[in-house]
């Protein structure tokens, strides 16, 4: 029995100094009790330094740091972890389990200490490595990257390539261009686009929110009114058009055009003249029409909402613009330039966790750039630390990805829909489980089994930070 004893505690002491991590026990009220080598390193002080101390002793003297996931365990009893950064600059998460006696006394903490220093390193020479890559990748292929007021136009979906190739064509000619596309798609962006490489672009470009403008004044809006035309005109304006002189107007959202200032802007399309309100001379202006609109004008047309003969006026060159889910391939593009942007323009540095690209690339952005703008805008100020994860992620998002389980590209395998799937569960369940054991649980899996799964997917950071 006394050999069998022996055995045990060699076997139980070899297994604990072994350890790559750091392994050290307190008693119910926080005194060190065991040290093994890895925590002696990683805190750089000896056992002969920590065991037998009280831990905040040990913290006043400088061996060991604050918060403590220990004395947090020992205080709410029941498994805490933090992630932490010891006085050399080592980035550790802390693993804090209490062990109980039968009758529920607090009697034993074992904390686990990982250093994740090594893991983090790595992860930013990925990064960076991947930026490099995406740099090399926009130099060589044209009109992968244009940028346009300081906001990033990118293409790297053949669709969104497509409009851009027959943006830049139409900007060589003058004829009128309808930019169809859902709201928040860019159409702004490829009106910038076609003006600035036109031969107009040392001209305005004035713009027009058709819909932003109540209908009793848009008409003075764009071609102006003289002294005493109504109410409240105590002087001579000139209209956009004639501001726009020489240059481009866009109207967007066309569809919102009152009937009456359709006549009128079909008058000025086919004769190019304006005339002031309240004045009876005109005046010929060079300007060129953009328009833009998210609703279905054929369809207003057949409602008597809007004008035939202006519809084809105006779309004698359509250009579709694909909404963000139809151009996956510029989702990561995106989403890393906006983060960049905005972190420049707060003067702040923000980086995302695979965890956290992984869900944002599963959205499906119903509010398409713009809202992905706003997404990242957010997260940039919002988030506490350099480190953005998915906790940090609007519940839109996190909600937005329980429904990515249709309508799969053509060009992916079972496999790869078996494993985005696998991956997307998983990652839900982790949000709402603390433990490994209880996603396990709910999962109907065993430990070992989500513990590396969590691992392959890129979880386990997340998992580790709120487990």
């Amino acid at each position: 029995m006394d050999r069998t004893i022996q055995e045990l505690t060699w076997e139980h002491n070899a297994i604990i100094d072994s350890s790559s991590d750091g392994l050290f026990v307190c008693d119910g009220q926080g005194k060190i009790l065991r040290v093994n080598p890895a925590s002696q390193r990683i805190n750089h002080a000896s056992a002969d330094q920590l065991v037998g101390k009280d831990y905040l002793d040990a913290a006043a003297e400088g061996l060991v740091i604050l918060p403590s996931a220990a004395l947090e365990a020992i205080k709410q009893r029941q498994q805490v972890s933090l992630l932490q950064e010891n006085r050399f600059g080592r980035k550790l998460i802390s693993t804090a389990t209490p062990v109980f006696a039968d009758d529920g006394e607090l009697i034993r903490v074992v904390v686990s200490e990982r250093d994740i220093t090594e893991i983090d390193r790595l992860q930013r020479q990925l990064e960076e490595q991947s930026a490099i890559g995406d740099q090399f990748r926009q130099q060589i292929l044209e009109l992968q990257q244009l940028s346009l007021n300081d906001r990033p136009l990118i293409a790297e979906s053949p669709a969104m390539i497509k409009v851009i190739r027959q943006a830049l064509k139409l900007s060589k000619v003058d004829s009128t261009v309808l930019i169809l596309g859902e709201s928040g798609v860019g159409k702004g962006l490829i009106a910038d686009l076609i003006h600035q490489h036109s031969n107009r672009a040392d001209k305005p470009i004035i713009k027009l929110n058709c819909g932003a403008i109540p209908e009793s004044l848009i008409e003075a809006e764009l071609f102006g009114y003289v002294k005493g035309a109504f109410t409240g005109a105590t002087g001579n304006k000139p209209g956009l058009l004639e501001i726009a002189d020489g240059g481009t107007i866009f109207l967007d959202e066309i569809a919102e055009l009152p009937p009456s200032s359709q006549v009128k802007l079909l008058r000025f399309i086919e004769d190019s003249h304006i005339t002031r309100l309240g004045s009876t001379q005109s005046r010929r202006v060079d300007v060129r029409i953009l328009t833009a609109t998210n609703r279905d004008l054929q369809q207003m047309m057949g409602g008597g909402q809007f004008r035939t003969d202006l519809y084809y006026r105006l779309s004698v060159i359509p250009l579709q613009v694909p909404p963000l889910r139809e151009r996956r391939e510029c989702l990561l593009p995106l989403i890393r330039s906006y983060i960049d942007l905005f972190a420049t323009q707060a003067k702040l540095t923000r980086r995302l966790t695979a965890a956290a690209i992984d869900a944002l690339s599963s959205y499906s952005y119903p509010g398409n750039v713009r809202e992905l703008m706003n997404i990242c805008e957010r997260l940039v100020v919002m988030s506490d630390t350099e480190l953005i994860d998915v906790v940090d992620l609007p519940q839109a998002v996190i909600t937005g990805v329980d429904q990515q389980f249709s309508d799969w590209p053509d060009e992916m395998t079972m496999a790869q829909i078996q494993e985005t799937v696998e991956r997307t569960v998983l990652l839900n369940t982790s949000l709402r489980y603390r433990k490994q054991q209880d996603i396990a649980t709910r999962l109907g899996m065993s430990q070992p089994t989500v513990a590396r799964k969590l691992q392959k997917y890129g979880i386990s950071s997340h998992f580790e930070k709120n487990s």
